[in-house]
C-alpha cells in the first residue's frame, strides 16, 4: 500500500467536496456539504487549501485534512478517511505527516475539536500528544416562547467580534473566536442588550443557531446572558434554538436557566504545543 500526500489546492473545488464527503461517510455526525457550504467554511474558518492535504493510497484520493491557519496556530478543521481505508494505519500515518509539516512551518501549536463519543479519533490525537483544554457541549430548546421585553439593539457583526476579543474567555474554541465571528455576514445577525451580546443564524428560518453569546467581564454573575437569551427568544417566538457543541461546558448554567436541554453530543477541545527540537511518538 503506497501512501502519499498532495496539496488540496491541486484539486478542483467540486472534487474536494466529493473527497471530503466520502471521508465522512458513516461518521457519528453525518457530514454532506455542497459547494456553497464548503466555500463558506473555507472563508469563515480561515482554511488554507495550499496547506490542507489529500491522502493518496496507491495514487487514489482516500482522505482529506483541512488545515486552518492564523498566526502561529494551525487548526485541524476536518480529517476524514474513506471507509475502506479505515483501521489500516492510514490515519496514524496521515496525522504524523500533518504534525511534521506544522513544525516545519514553525507553528507554535496545532488545535482541533473532536467528538467525545468518537473514541478512535480521541485515542489517535492523544497518541500524538494532544492535550485536552475543555469539554464543549450542545443544547437545544424547541418551539421556544418567552414573555419578556425583547429590547434588542442590532449591531455590526464586526463590532461584536471586537467585544469578543476584549471580553471572551481565554483559549476560546476556533469557531467562537473573534477572528471567526468577524468573518460572518448577514443573514447572520448580531444583537446587544446592556452588557450582553448574541450572534444568531438567519432568524427567518425556524431553526436558529446561536453562534456566539458573550457577557462583558465585569457584568458576569448578574444574569445578563440569561436575560439576553430570553429577549432573543421573545423577539423570535416559536423557533427551535440550537447551541452547537462548540461552547465551553462552563457556560452550561446560562443555557440551562433558560430551559435549554443538553444534547448527547459533546466535543473535546484539544491542543498540541510545539517545542523546538521536539519529536513525536513512534
Amino acid at each position: 500500500m503506497k501512501l502519499d500526500l498532495r496539496p488540496a489546492s491541486d484539486y478542483p473545488l467540486p472534487d474536494l467536496v466529493q473527497i471530503l464527503n466520502r471521508g465522512f461517510e458513516g461518521y457519528i455526525v453525518p457530514i454532506h456539504l455542497n459547494l456553497t457550504q464548503f466555500l463558506n467554511m473555507l472563508r469563515k474558518d480561515s482554511i488554507d487549501l495550499t496547506t490542507s492535504k489529500i491522502l493518496l493510497v496507491d495514487d487514489q484520493p482516500a482522505g482529506v485534512a483541512l488545515i486552518a491557519r492564523r498566526g502561529w496556530t494551525s487548526r485541524l478543521a476536518a480529517m476524514g478517511i474513506v471507509t475502506e481505508m479505515r483501521g489500516r494505519g492510514t490515519g496514524s500515518w496521515f496525522m504524523e505527516k500533518l504534525i511534521d509539516q506544522a513544525q516545519e512551518r514553525a507553528d507554535r501549536e496545532m488545535v482541533l475539536e473532536v467528538i467525545e463519543q468518537n473514541g478512535a479519533a480521541v485515542r489517535l490525537y492523544q497518541k500524538y500528544g494532544f492535550q485536552t483544554v475543555r469539554r464543549l457541549v450542545s443544547y437545544v430548546r424547541k418551539e421556544a416562547v418567552e414573555l419578556t421585553p425583547d429590547d434588542l439593539e442590532e449591531m455590526d457583526i464586526r463590532a461584536l467580534a471586537f467585544m469578543i476579543a476584549q471580553h471572551g474567555y481565554p483559549d476560546l474554541p476556533w469557531q467562537l473566536s473573534a477572528e471567526t465571528v468577524a468573518l460572518m455576514t448577514p443573514p447572520t445577525r448580531a444583537y446587544r442588550r446592556d452588557q450582553a451580546y448574541l450572534l444568531i443564524s438567519d432568524p427567518g428560518e425556524m431553526h436558529v443557531v446561536i453562534w456566539s453569546l458573550l457577557v462583558e467581564a465585569d457584568a458576569r454573575g448578574h444574569a445578563c446572558g440569561v436575560d439576553m437569551l430570553k429577549a432573543a427568544i421573545a423577539h423570535y417566538p416559536g423557533h427551535t434554538w440550537h447551541v452547537p457543541a462548540i461552547y465551553p461546558e462552563e457556560m452550561s448554567p446560562v443555557f440551562e436557566q433558560v430551559g435549554f436541554e443538553r444534547e448527547e453530543l459533546s466535543q473535546w477541545q484539544m491542543r498540541l504545543p510545539f517545542e523546538a527540537g521536539s519529536s513525536q511518538p513512534e
